[in-house]
């Protein structure tokens, strides 16, 4: 057994026999590894390893411990000190992790507590001083504490500080020491320890502590003094916080919080005072919030100045939310922005690059500007493609309004001027690169769009599925003007779209004899423009003869039919010198990967600054003049270098690597992982060739290119080439966005830690206005993908299960006399209809279509079950999203998951939004059918989805206020989006206006947002409840009921597949 090989070892450890430690640890180490050879293979979920590595650890320390008793004993009888500096700083560095049970740190910390007291007693001789050198017993302790209290354990932490006893410490120590004691009273559910906390803070004698160590006290002192509401007395300590250390960003953060606290407390009187009636205009109120706030946005950007670490950078949402506070016009918030946010490091904005775009219709446009070019300086490809799409959709708006322009800001620029000089500067900074560039989105522009049957098709099935939808509203509401309307409707549609693709101008006749796709459009017109106005176009040009909508619905069916026929014949594989020669003959060789290769202007700066401190030589110190000559001559070659590699770029600002194209989506928000820190380009993927062949794959009646970029890393990078509506583009962009804010959620909380959850974002790059490229993995496989395998193995039509319930449900009404019932009948009779053709489906359907074809896949059951851990997990967090932002289309093409991993994706995650633009939930939370349902299993349903749904609830619930801007701005531009996609695109200053009428539903989105995740989080038993019967986690079994509930499924669209 280990655990008692474990025993032997700490006995013949303080017995001293070096020679049995020896033998004894290697028999446990064998142990250990035949033990670890029965485990299942590591997946990031397989929480049965932990143990095992924990025994590792301490066995690693055991060998050392050995060590370190016999050199004691040895220097002991010679009464000489050992050196043990080196192993106590290994000590340090080692250590489980912060997530990791109490119980686990408690083996590892009592265990080195032992020891050091064997140090200590067999070196009692010597001085308190010298002696307190030879162990680390109270930065152990202080670290277990600090584990503790972060774990919401206060008694352990205060048990393990309190066996600190009388022992000689460094200033250090003793500081770490005070102030987990101080953070220890912090109870916000008791004023008494609170004021214990602030009373300690002020008996403390800060004659000891350096400039840093002060500032925090001062700090401290300020939050307990604000949790006390002496809001005043918090103000002055943190004024003097930052007046003793101005680096300490902590300091500048924490008082950020009081002011922008202070500011909406402020904000709310106004507010009060306005529907008072009192007579106040509020003028004055307004621009004490923005003083406010103009405070907190300098404290938050000074600290970010201080330190880039990812609590600092988590308020940067903040402040660009502020900003809406300063009105139509220029103000202090936007003076504040303009002034000390060009002085922070460039990547630090990078996630907000969307946003920043954005803002370049407001008042802040200036400002941001400022911002963006130095992003588009440092990082040009991080802000290229989603600036060229901005430009472009901005200069299309401006277009169509006609020579005389609105949109100008109050510095007399709009967003079209600001992205035009932002491009204009990119493209001055980086001309090589920027030419490369263009030269590649041209032709994935021209080359690989569509063909023009594929295009109506999309067209006609579009119209075919809203018509059938409005078929069936006004059948339900029995009224025959709803038919005429929904013909009239129809009808001018197919009007558009008889003059879209096959209107005729004498330019395009001119241009068809010489260009290749004109040529192509012209074969078509000629096919398909007399049949298309002969089925749809014949009523409305005098015939007489009225088309119903059953006559349109029919034609529309015909056509689908006809083009699906004519499209399906494209092949799945095309070569990409047919479509493209200029790609496949495109090559280039990765850069070295230097320091600094893609920043050479940083280069050159960094080696003069070297040899200048090199010649900063002290008195008394001796250089040979060989060895100055040689350093010279290389600092020259090096600086000769920079200077070449900044002339690369046909003179550009920057050049060298920084000329080479990086595979898309590398920078965040795109990517996310535990290092959230400076991207290094010369270490991103850079575009070596592009794949000899172009994928064709077919997504909901549409096929779509997917092409190949083979990196210098050796992988192969696929993109779907989508065209869509920008809309869609953006909401995916949001969507991103969104997952790397809750990852940092997740990654910062110790239950999630533990379950090793996450959430991946999927790189969206737009590249034009309606053109977008999305990350795609080979292994990805969709509900639909694999329901299709099922029917293509069984010979059976994929919409045949769907036809067979339209057509009962329709037998099943006529049946209980539909035409005859009155409105309130027909929808009783219409749901239990649903219901009974419903059950009817799912009687015979397959519950395991998803379970067998990732089973026939995976090939073990080993991999079966690390698979549905992950995907249960994955499950719980796509699920919760869905139901806090109303996401509920999710049919079986848009329900995506990762095959190799178990991750669950989310294309098309879009909010649904009522006429009024609030957040409108369905009949269903989430998507929780029948085949879901067995690919995840009743063992982890009950063990592993609900637990973590109620763990990512309860940390989003925890962080709510660090992510409540970033939910706002997101929330803010998605509703604009949407209304935009319903209207005519708006100029600069009309946007500006929707902004301020839609500000009271982003906020009502962003509340119902917060009362869902509250609803779902795990709920505190308050002490008087007593033993309570309900669970803590109630409402997410709620919503797992109704997910699952027959009734509520049956009332979903059969588009939806809900027996799938």
């Amino acid at each position: 057994d280990t655990r008692l090989k474990m025993s032997e070892i700490m006995v013949a450890i303080m017995e001293g026999k070096l020679t049995e430690v020896e033998n004894l640890h290697a028999q446990t180490a064998q142990l250990c590894l035949q033990n670890w050879q029965l485990l299942p293979k590591a997946t990031p979920a397989s929480q049965c390893h932990s143990s095992l590595l924990h025994f590792f650890h301490r066995l690693v320390e055991f060998r050392e411990s050995g060590q370190i008793m016999v050199e004691t004993r040895s220097h002991s009888s010679r009464r000489t000190l050992p050196d043990l500096k080196n192993l106590l700083s290994a000590w340090r560095h080692r250590l489980p992790n912060d997530y990791e049970r109490i119980a686990d740190w408690d083996d590892i910390i009592l265990w080195r507590s032992h020891m050091f007291n064997s140090i200590t007693s067999h070196f009692s001789w010597s001085e308190a001083g010298t002696l307190a050198t030879l162990h680390d017993r109270e930065w152990t302790a202080i670290r277990m504490a600090k584990t503790a209290r972060k774990q919401g354990l206060r008694e352990v932490s205060l048990l393990a500080l309190n066996k600190i006893t009388d022992c000689a410490m460094d200033v250090s120590d003793a500081f770490s020491k005070l102030r987990e004691q101080i953070l220890t009273y912090y109870n916000l559910d008791s004023e008494m320890e609170r004021t214990g906390g602030l009373n300690m803070v002020n008996t403390t004698n800060l004659s000891f502590f350096d400039a840093q160590q002060k500032s925090e006290l001062f700090r401290l002192k300020a939050q307990f003094s604000s949790s006390l509401s002496s809001r005043s007395k918090a103000n002055q300590a943190y004024c003097h916080a930052v007046q003793v250390c101005p680096t300490y960003a902590r300091a500048w953060v924490s008082w950020g919080t009081l002011c922008s606290s202070l500011g909406r407390l402020a904000e709310k009187q106004s507010e009060q005072a306005k529907n008072s009636g009192d007579g106040n205009d509020g003028s004055g109120s307004s621009k004490k919030v923005a003083q406010y706030l103009a405070q907190a946005m300098g404290c938050y950007l000074e600290a970010i100045q201080c330190d880039t670490h990812e609590w600092c950078r988590v308020h940067l949402s903040r402040c660009l939310w502020m900003l809406s506070k300063d009105g139509s016009s220029s103000g202090v918030l936007c003076s504040t922005l303009e002034m000390r946010g060009a002085t922070l490091p460039c990547w630090v904005w990078l996630p907000w690059c969307p946003q920043l775009l954005t803002s370049l219709y407001r008042c802040e446009g200036r400002a941001v500007k400022i911002i963006l070019t130095g992003v588009a300086q440092a990082y040009p490809q991080s802000l290229y493609f989603p600036l060229r799409a901005f430009y472009l959709e901005r200069r299309d708006v401006e277009r169509s309004k006609g020579p005389v322009s609105t949109s100008a800001s109050h510095s007399g620029k709009g967003s079209v001027s600001h992205s035009e000089e932002l491009m204009s500067s990119l493209r001055r900074a980086h001309a090589s690169l920027w030419s490369s560039l263009e030269a590649i989105l041209e032709e994935l522009i021209v080359k690989f769009r569509p063909s023009y049957e594929e295009e109506l098709l999309a067209t006609i099935t579009a119209l075919l599925e809203r018509a059938e939808s409005q078929c069936e509203m006004f059948s339900e509401r029995r009224e025959n003007t709803d038919e005429d309307s929904v013909v009239a409707s129809i009808s001018k549609t197919l009007a558009k779209i008889s003059a879209k693709f096959f209107r005729v101008t004498p330019a395009e006749s001119e241009k068809s004899k010489l260009d290749e796709r004109a040529k192509k459009a012209d074969a078509f017109k000629k096919r398909y423009k007399s049949l298309f106005e002969k089925d749809f176009l014949s009523n409305t040009k005098g015939s007489g003869k009225k088309t119903g909508l059953k006559e349109f619905l029919a034609q529309l069916k015909k056509w689908k039919a006809m083009l699906e026929d004519q499209v399906s014949a494209t092949p799945l594989a095309l070569p990409l010198v047919k479509s493209s020669s200029s790609l496949s003959l495109f090559s280039s060789d990765a850069p070295p990967l230097w320091a600094m290769s893609c920043d050479p202007k940083s280069a050159k700066a960094h080696f003069i600054r070297s040899e200048r401190l090199r010649d900063d030589i002290p008195p008394g110190s001796s250089t040979s003049s060989s060895a100055k000559a040689a350093r010279s001559t290389a600092t020259k070659a090096a600086v000769a270098v920079a200077d070449a590699a900044a002339h690369e770029g046909v003179g550009g600002e920057y050049g060298g690597g920084s000329a080479c194209i990086e595979i898309p989506g590398q920078y965040a928000p795109n990517t996310g992982s535990s290092h959230d820190a400076k991207p290094f380009p010369e270490l991103h993927s850079k575009l070596v060739r592009f794949e000899p062949t172009v994928r064709v794959v077919r997504r909901n009646d549409q096929l779509i290119r997917k092409i190949g970029m083979v990196g210098s890393d050796g992988k192969v990078y696929r993109f779907l080439l989508q065209f869509a509506i920008p809309y869609w583009t953006r909401t995916d962009e949001r969507t991103s966005q969104l997952a790397y804010i809750l990852d940092k959620v997740l990654r910062c909380d110790i239950m999630c830690s533990r379950k090793f959850l996450s959430i991946q974002p999927a790189p969206v790059i737009p590249i034009a206005q309606r053109l977008r490229m999305t990350r795609e993995s080979d292994d990805r496989l969709s509900l639909c993908d694999a329901y299709n395998a099922r029917c293509d193995s069984s010979h059976c039509p994929p919409n045949a299960v769907t036809s067979f319930y339209t057509n009962q449900l329709g037998k099943t009404l006529k049946t209980k006399n539909w035409d005859s019932l009155e409105k309130e009948q027909r929808k009783k009779t219409l749901e239990a209809s649903k219901l009974e053709v419903f059950k009817t489906v799912c009687k015979d359907f397959d519950e395991r279509i998803l379970l067998d074809h990732v089973q026939s896949l995976l090939k073990s059951s080993e991999n079966l079950y690390n698979f549905r851990r992950v995907f249960a997990g994955q499950l719980a967090a796509n699920s919760l999203l869905q139901h806090a932002l109303c996401v509920v289309l999710r049919t079986p093409s848009r329900f995506v998951i990762n095959e190799g991993s178990g991750q669950v994706l989310a294309p098309e995650f879009r909010c649904c939004y009522n006429n009024l633009g609030f957040l409108e939930s369905q009949f269903i939370p989430f998507r929780m059918t029948q085949n879901v349902k067995e690919l995840v299993g009743d063992i982890l349903l009950e063990g592993r989805f609900i637990p973590s749904m109620a763990s990512i609830a309860t940390a989003l619930r925890n962080r709510m206020e660090d992510i409540d801007s970033a939910l706002r701005l997101l929330m803010r531009d998605d509703i604009i989006a949407w209304y935009t996609s319903k209207s005519m695109a708006k100029s600069d200053h009309k946007t500006q206006e929707l902004e301020k009428q839609l500000s009271d539903r982003v906020a009502k989105n962003v509340s119902q947002f917060q009362i869902k995740i509250g609803e779902c989080s795990v709920r505190k038993i308050e002490p008087k409840e007593g033993l309570s019967t309900s669970p803590v986690d109630q409402k997410i079994w709620t919503l797992l009921e109704e997910a699952c509930s027959d009734e509520k499924l049956a009332k979903m669209e059969p588009t939806f597949q809900a027996w799938l």
